[in-house]
């Protein structure tokens, strides 16, 4: 049973979060916990205006609404593979979604870029690339504010071959592709002409991952920064995903280097998906 992780705060956004959730993993058997985060800034417990019965008020206005929210949405499930349960919690929403993903063991975060009623902050850009950076060992789906809701017939998935590919982190992307019958273009971001020999071993190593899969090889001829040419490789092709490996760079390389998933993560017409790189 897979365990999905939605931070929602009852917007529209959460909305299309939560469907884009349900028809991604429409043939799965899950359990999709629904997170509201309150308070993002526990600093704030100790200013006076957050007295003992300001903040009863607010656990208690947070309840109330998750547990309408979880009424309209279980009366308007028709997957009896899909259950649902509500989550309510005072704190940053960084050390809230660390904890609910070690206690449940949680199998993929989905989350929106954008919200609404008094928690902007929680959904902004700058708040989701927070939770890619400061998340660990959790796939992350990234949805798009306007985004269409529907299953992901092309996925692209960018890589360059530079290190070796370990079968774990790569079992969500083979697991949503089978789900859902994706075909995937495994897309080399093009610096140099051609692969080395260590590139030509990880590139063999990824066939055999992809064995099940229908997949095909592409290239991406980088003009003026790898941002722009994955976005204009997803909007020539019509993919509906894009998939990254988020590789941890040391200080050196993250002041030289583009660091690609904080940039597309902000403004991508289409779904994320953020695989943890593991050791």
């Amino acid at each position: 049973m897979k365990k999905i992780l939605i931070p929602i705060d009852f917007s529209e956004i959460s909305n299309n979060t939560l469907e884009y959730a349900k028809t991604i993993f429409d043939t799965d058997i899950c359990t999709f916990y629904l997170l509201n985060v309150y308070i993002s800034n526990p600093s704030n417990l100790l200013s006076e205006e957050y007295s003992d019965s300001v903040l009863t008020e607010m656990s208690d206005e947070s309840e109330k609404d998750l547990k309408l929210f979880l009424y309209k949405v279980t009366n308007q499930n028709d997957n009896n593979n899909h259950h649902f349960e509500i989550i309510s919690k005072a704190n940053t929403l960084v050390k809230t979604i660390n904890s609910i993903v070690i206690s449940k063991k949680i199998d993929f975060i989905v989350m929106g870029t954008k919200g609404a009623k008094g928690a902007k902050e929680v959904f902004l850009g700058s708040n989701t690339v927070k939770v890619i950076n400061r998340v660990e060992n959790c796939p992350i789906l990234v949805v798009p504010e306007s985004y269409v809701v529907k299953k992901p017939s092309l996925i692209a998935f960018s890589t360059n071959f530079k290190r070796a590919y370990i079968e774990e982190e790569l079992k969500p992307l083979i697991n949503i592709a089978i789900s859902n019958n994706s075909k995937i273009n495994i897309a080399r971001i093009m610096m140099e002409e051609y692969l080395n020999d260590s590139q030509k071993i990880n590139k063999e190593t990824l066939k055999v991952f992809f064995k099940d899969l229908d997949y095909i090889f592409c290239k991406i001829y980088v003009e003026s920064s790898e941002t722009n040419a994955i976005k204009g490789f997803i909007k020539q092709t019509k993919s509906d995903l894009i998939v990254l490996i988020h590789h941890k760079y040391n200080f050196f390389q993250k002041l030289v280097e583009e660091d690609v998933v904080d940039k597309i993560s902000f403004n991508s017409s289409i779904p994320l998906l953020i695989l943890p790189e593991l050791k």
